[in-house]
């Protein structure tokens, strides 16, 4: 489907675009296609008015937006404000020079692995090693009870008839210790040449008892410019931790019935690298007197000095669209103004350029009056924020499932699906349409949850809820 975060906008415009016209929002831009322009591209590009909960910003490679969902509150009490904040690379960024790479794949090579999974894996490797340019940089680490680097950090012209050799002798014994195997990547990353995008691809069919120890390392990682991203194959691993792992590390989480997938996922993650253009990415958020704020999903957040958010996007590669929602409490009496500003900071991968943007503000007012409160919602945000907070729900549904509790996994969808039924019936066409589809998603997995958590379509199920909820997190919805 057309992702909600894609659609967000439109609602704001369609009044001043002719009917024919097909509207999209992305990035805090509008693109305008005419019908004949279906299928072939983005067309004519319009820029959308700041409105009294929305303000754009841009500079040099990438572009953005801060969306309110009020710009009033009732005085007398704690309110719930969200905010979503937007972040896009440009998309002419595809077209300069491929970004140079220091990645570092990290392989399960347990006993589980055996067979036809290590066979997939190891010919997915070398294809891998095929499509990389000589000037980049590649390590390769084995892990299964213990990790061993079978190749450091290196170029890839250097080593590239070795490393295959090595990659064609890998085989499948033992257990499962995936921190050690992280840890061990991301050690060799820290030699990575300076101005080198620095990538992780996590891989596993298993399960072990230490997904906190991989969400620090990731987390940690993430913080140091490394972006993770976590391949679960088969339907034994635990697909809660491989998705926490990427998360985490703000990269991708999916899931493969067999190996054969696999070549496809690295392909992508390689394909994302190198045109990475936008890194070190950060929005920082002024907190004004009488808002608190009280959490984010989408991205890394860190309150500085109490009066200010941090907000760690990371890296984007060309097009590629960050969103984060942040969570306020908010008390204002009748007449206050809290202003909503902030600043957003990235580097450009070519040139090493930094950009420093300054965010305009927003303005929250306090009132008695209810009707004035419902008519300066943003159903955009608020839309946002329920398709969002739906994903986080739908990803304990598939906790409580596979633990046995097939009730509370219903009860928790059948929650989500009404509340997307009720923010459609008060939303914009076009979003609605897309909190919709996002629903029906939900009855698919409610109607494969019905079958035993131990079954092959049970556990299929569930993976599958966790990969699409977890993209929905931070970038634009996957349903």
């Amino acid at each position: 489907m057309s992702s909600i975060v894609s659609l967000l906008r439109a609602a704001r415009i369609r009044r001043g675009i002719a009917a024919a016209a097909v509207v999209l929002a992305t990035g805090g831009l509008v693109l305008f296609r005419t019908p004949t322009d279906a299928g072939a591209g983005i067309g004519s590009v319009l820029t959308t008015p700041n409105s009294a909960t929305l303000v754009h910003f841009s500079g040099p490679g990438a572009h953005g937006s801060v969306g309110l969902s009020h710009g009033m509150v009732l005085s007398g009490g704690e309110r719930d404000v969200y905010a979503e904040v937007r972040l896009q690379a440009d998309k002419e960024g595809r077209d300069e020079e491929r970004a140079p790479l220091a990645l570092a794949v990290v392989l399960d090579t347990s006993g589980s692995m055996y067979g036809e999974k290590i066979e997939q894996a190891r010919k997915s490797v070398l294809d891998l090693i095929r499509d990389m340019r000589d000037d980049d940089q590649i390590a390769v680490v084995r892990y299964s009870d213990e990790a061993e680097l079978i190749q450091p950090l290196a170029r890839l012209g250097d080593v590239r008839a070795e490393l295959n050799a090595r990659i064609h002798h890998l085989e499948a014994e033992g257990g499962t210790a995936i921190p050690r195997g992280l840890s061990s990547g991301l050690r060799t990353l820290e030699e990575a040449t300076r101005g080198r995008v620095k990538r992780v691809v996590l891989i596993s069919d298993g399960l072990d008892s230490s997904r906190l120890e991989a969400e620090r390392l990731a987390q940690v990682s993430f913080g140091k410019g490394v972006t993770i991203s976590a391949l679960g194959i088969g339907l034994d691993f635990d697909e809660s931790y491989m998705g926490s792992v990427a998360r985490a590390g703000h990269g991708h989480y999916g899931f493969v019935k067999d190996g054969a997938a696999l070549a496809a996922f690295l392909s992508k993650e390689l394909g994302e690298a190198a045109s990475t253009t936008i890194e070190d990415a950060t929005v920082k958020v002024h907190i004004p007197h009488g808002m608190h704020f009280v959490g984010a999903t989408g991205a890394d957040a860190k309150v500085l000095d109490e009066d200010e958010v941090e907000l760690k996007l990371g890296a984007l590669y060309a097009g590629d669209e960050r969103r984060a929602i942040l969570h306020f409490s908010v008390r204002l009496d009748a007449g206050e103004t809290a202003n909503l500003d902030g600043t957003a900071n990235w580097t450009r991968v070519h040139g090493g350029t930094d950009a420093r943007v300054k965010i305009d503000a927003l303005s929250l007012s306090g009132t008695h009056d209810a009707k004035a409160v419902e008519d300066n919602r943003d159903t955009s945000v608020l839309a946002s924020w329920t398709s969002v907070r739906a994903s986080e729900r739908n990803m304990e549904a598939a906790q409580a499932y596979e633990s046995g509790d097939v009730d509370k996994a219903q009860q928790l969808i059948d929650q989500n699906m009404a509340d997307l039924s009720a923010a459609a019936a008060t939303a914009p066409a076009p979003v609605a349409t897309a909190l919709m589809q996002q629903q029906r998603s939900y009855a698919g997995t409610k109607q494969g949850f019905g079958a035993s958590p131990s079954s092959a379509g049970g556990k299929a199920a569930a993976k599958r809820a966790v990969e699409l909820d977890s993209e929905n997190l931070g970038r634009a919805g996957s349903f």
